[in-house]
């Protein structure tokens, strides 16, 4: 549902000079199904092993009692993301200017709270340079020229 949000919002990322990457734990084969099942126009990266998602910080491991709750359920985490540990990514979604510096970023510790694309399209448009307050390429908060072209990068 989130990745699909994420589509529908895409056209303004891209009026925005911005791209966006989904960036998943679940190994190639699966984002790459996803992708055209949901004919995402973004690409879904795989973050197998959560190198990643550990970098960042946002590696969680689910409690002995969620973990045997998955089994139950027939959800065998190592089949989709290639390890036998019960770890996660906490949701994430950052928006990276051209010179690779974070501009924005929203992290829950709640898996179920992921934030609304057009919260996302409102930093954007911060960073646009047409933004009246920055002027025309530059922004008045940080003074960094032309910020288009910053991209979205989705942790899921």
């Amino acid at each position: 549902m989130e990745l699909e949000a994420l589509q529908a919002v895409l056209p303004q990322f891209r009026e925005l000079g911005a791209s966006l990457v989904a960036v998943s734990p679940q190994r190639p084969s699966y984002g790459r199904a996803v992708r055209r099942r949901t004919a995402l126009e973004f690409d879904v990266l795989s973050d197998e092993g959560l190198k990643a998602a550990n970098a960042f910080g946002l590696v969680v491991t689910l409690p002995s009692y969620l973990e045997e709750l998955y089994r139950s359920f027939g959800k065998t985490l190592d089949k989709f993301h290639g390890e036998p540990a019960y770890r996660l990514p906490l949701p994430a979604r950052y928006v990276v200017d051209r010179q690779g510096q974070i501009r924005a970023a929203d992290v829950n510790a709640d898996y179920t709270v992921r934030p609304d694309p057009e919260e996302t399209l409102a930093q954007l448009r911060l960073l646009s340079p047409n933004c009246s307050a920055g002027g025309p390429g530059v922004d008045s908060e940080f003074g960094v020229p032309d910020h288009r072209d910053c991209f979205v990068k989705e942790a899921r």
